[in-house]
């Protein structure tokens, strides 16, 4: 059944962007990727400050400057690390020309279609999910702020919830370290979880992929092969460890 295809397009998806990262983390690779282990261990001083800060009030403006070299320190050196234990993808997918920005999804896309190949999938069975993802998932809802009742109820509560925080002690006296603490927990999510991801997010990612996929398993490099099989036909390229 398609809904079974679907799924197990959906694991391989989510398999894709977790892959990055499973490697970072292993203890045995950590000598290799001192830099980044370094830059995410800082972050324990720099949490560790902001909160010497709530006693020294004098020392908040010094941990506000540590979060501009702390965040560029702790991308830059994730990135670096996802370009050494990841060189043959970088190489094949030149993902060193992509911006910043674009480096890891583009990262994530060659696991997805590494994935693909392994598993047999050809250029038509992706164009075919491709198409038959914009069947899946509820129809879009009209947003919430089209209710007048719940959008001012929302309002009411939000405005309630600011003034409960504004007269909370830790707030009035702490507010700022709070703040940056608080700076420092979401982007190591952002950074890490890949922030939130909602469910027609992921299928637009699916989707995009899975064009890019049909078009690079029906253009791959096998197809020049003489004694090839057809395009598209599921070939097993070198993979990546």
């Amino acid at each position: 059944m398609k809904l079974a295809e679907w799924a197990e397009i959906q694991e391989i998806y989510k398999r894709s962007r977790r892959q990055p990262n499973k490697r970072l983390f292993k203890w045995a690779n950590a000598r290799r990727l001192w830099p980044m282990w370094a830059a995410f261990a800082s972050t324990l001083l720099l949490v560790a400050f902001a909160l010497w800060a709530m006693i020294h009030p004098a020392l908040l403006p010094y941990a506000y400057m540590a979060l501009l070299p702390w965040g560029l320190a702790l991308y830059f050196t994730r990135l670096k690390g996802l370009r050494t234990m990841h060189a043959q993808a970088f190489d094949d997918h030149v993902i060193d020309r992509q911006s910043f920005h674009h480096r890891e999804s583009t990262l994530c896309y060659a696991f997805f279609l590494e994935s693909l190949r392994k598993q047999g999938y050809t250029a038509a069975k992706a164009r075919e999910l491709s198409a038959y993802s914009d069947l899946v998932g509820k129809p879009a809802r009209p947003p919430l702020s089209q209710n007048l009742g719940f959008a001012s109820l929302v309002a009411f509560m939000i405005a309630i919830s600011t003034e409960l925080i504004k007269s909370a002690e830790v707030f009035t006296s702490q507010g700022l370290a709070v703040v940056i603490i608080g700076v420092v927990a979401l982007f190591i999510y952002w950074l890490v979880l890949d922030g939130i991801y909602s469910g027609a997010y992921q299928k637009a990612w699916i989707k995009r992929y899975l064009d890019m996929a049909a078009w690079d398993l029906e253009h791959s490099p096998e197809c020049d092969d003489d004694v090839a099989q057809p395009c598209g036909s599921g070939l097993v390229p070198r993979t990546w460890a």
